[in-house]
């Protein structure tokens, strides 16, 4: 049977007992191969945001790897701190049913853009390993 799950050091692709010492400068010539590591969790949520209250969306977290947000009925604000979502200026505006990415380890808030309304609003996170 075949393990479908890897633990983390082979996420993280370690090398066992493996201890280079280098003296001095190290200069690299030529391409070096980069390869972006999967993220090893995540979560789901859905909640419903109005027009009058901020939702605090997401807290910082520097295992967060990318958090996707969709607005599923109406165009929503979103801002990185809390004095931002209090104004229209210091957020951004964002259409319903359009991907916002957001790839850094900060605060999110949310508030729907619409007078009266409220939207439903999904969140994906996905978390990179811990090691």
């Amino acid at each position: 049977m075949t393990d479908l799950q890897p633990d983390t050091g082979e996420v993280l692709q370690e090398e066992p007992d493996y201890v280079m010492q280098v003296a001095g400068c190290v200069t690299v010539k030529g391409p070096v191969r980069v390869q972006e590591l999967p993220a090893k969790g995540g979560g789901t949520r859905t909640k419903t945001v109005s027009d009058t209250r901020p939702e605090h969306f997401l807290e910082p977290d520097p295992r967060r790897r990318r958090a996707v947000l969709m607005s599923m009925d109406r165009e929503i604000y979103i801002a990185f701190s809390q004095a931002g979502i209090q104004d229209a200026i210091g957020s951004s505006i964002w259409p319903k049913g359009v991907p916002f990415e957001v790839d850094a380890s900060t605060d999110v808030y949310v508030l729907s853009a619409e007078t009266g309304q409220s939207t439903r609003v999904s969140v994906t996170t996905y978390l990179w390993a811990q090691g």
